[in-house]
């Protein structure tokens, strides 16, 4: 089957209020960002990024059979003018940044922090790592380091204006962009870059929703990443 025909699964108000409930929104208990392999490398050559997407992806979830992803769920009930206050918290792209923790790439991981052990042994029978495919890869250019440090978005869709998107790539594909064909003006912008990614189940029923890695781009003779941050959904 495609991968985007999996079923959205439906869940009541009430049930949906409930999920929000134990996945503690606003509190000390908020759980940690999910734990993925989507990308295997990310580079550049001259003006290119070069996207290596991972042969066997896999993500981290406490959704089930038959429904949505939970915290997909919750994140879609929480009101909008709280998610957007939450966007720009902890100035991600300057402060946060030297402190905050390293994924497997390197890359620093939004809302990371030592809790994550802690709550994970908590709800270790909650937990399951899933088979996934990416329905779909946007790339997008966020703006100068300044505007994305003012106002960071979330790791969804809709705070972000996809410059080139991928229906169904392939495990362990490698895909390209040139970034001087997505900015204005006679030469490529630096600033940040967005690699976002649509997560479904391998079998295509249950939907794990978007997360993103953005790349400060900067000209050092050579076009370079400077920093990177892996921005996740809570699991």
């Amino acid at each position: 089957m495609k991968r985007r025909s999996f079923v959205r699964g439906s869940v009541g108000l009430a049930t949906g209020i409930a999920v929000a409930g134990c996945l503690g929104f606003g509190g000390d208990n908020a759980p940690p960002p999910r734990k993925a392999k989507v990308f295997e490398n990310v580079d550049f050559s001259g003006t290119t990024m070069e996207i290596e997407l991972h042969p066997s992806p896999e993500v981290e979830s406490r959704a089930e059979e038959g429904q949505s992803d939970l915290g997909a769920v919750a994140a879609s009930l929480a009101p909008v003018g709280v998610a957007r206050a939450a966007k720009g918290a902890g100035k991600r792209g300057a402060g946060g940044y030297s402190s905050a923790p390293r994924g497997r790439h390197g890359w620093a991981v939004w809302h990371g922090g030592n809790y994550a052990d802690d709550w994970r042994d908590d709800h270790r029978d909650e937990l399951v790592m899933y088979s996934a495919a990416i329905a779909t890869l946007g790339f997008a250019y966020l703006g100068s380091d300044n505007a994305y440090e003012n106002d960071p978005p979330g790791p969804g869709p809709d705070d972000v204006s996809w410059d080139r998107t991928w229906d169904d790539p392939g495990e362990g594909e490698t895909l390209t962009v040139d970034i001087a064909e997505v900015t204005s003006g006679s030469s490529p912008n630096e600033g940040w870059y967005r690699v976002g990614t649509e997560l479904v189940s391998a079998d295509g029923d249950l939907n794990f929703g978007w997360q993103a890695a953005d790349f400060e781009v900067e000209k050092e003779g050579n076009w370079v990443m400077d920093k990177a941050w892996h921005v996740k959904p809570r699991v």
